[in-house]
């Protein structure tokens, strides 16, 4: 079971997500107000932290509820395991 969650990546002056790169993406600019990030896509990545820790959080709550849903399902005739949901 892969699944691929996106982020988009938006500028840290003016919150949007138009930007031109270098090849190997070691050198960034926003094309809306022409901000450099001369750290790359990691410089970008670093001002972009909160949105990509929701994106994880996200994933992971839809993990765990499709997991529970999952073992609930193969117990459910179960006269020995029993389920509790918080």
């Amino acid at each position: 079971m892969s699944k691929k969650k996106a982020v988009s990546l938006v500028c840290a002056t003016c919150g949007q997500g138009d930007f031109d790169h270098n090849e190997d993406k070691s050198w960034v600019k926003c094309n809306n107000c022409n901000r450099e990030y001369s750290g790359g896509i990691d410089e970008l990545a670093e001002f972009n932290q909160n949105r990509i820790q929701t994106a994880v959080n996200d994933v992971g709550q839809n993990l765990l509820e499709d997991f529970t849903k999952k073992m609930e399902s193969t117990f459910k005739n179960s006269k020995h395991i029993k389920f509790k949901r918080r």
